[in-house]
């Protein structure tokens, strides 16, 4: 036997309608960028986030250091 909150969700799936909105979609001939571009940029990303990367552990080992050297 179903439980009451069973019914209900059965009884809301049932009466939902489909939606007729449909997402608008733009297609786009060619491409966005030139390889040039996309690698300057993947390689512009990978030295931007090796150098954060880097301070970061720098940081959060001078801390630990800090802390390690108090005990």
């Amino acid at each position: 036997m179903a439980s009451t909150a069973e019914r209900i969700v059965a009884a809301v799936v049932r009466e939902e309608k489909p939606r007729v909105e449909q997402p608008r979609v733009e297609v786009v001939e060619g491409a966005l960028c030139s390889e040039e571009e996309l690698r300057r940029a993947v390689v512009t990303t990978a030295v931007t986030s090796g150098i954060l990367c880097a301070l970061a552990g720098v940081g959060l080992g001078y801390l630990l250091g800090l802390r390690e050297g108090r005990e």
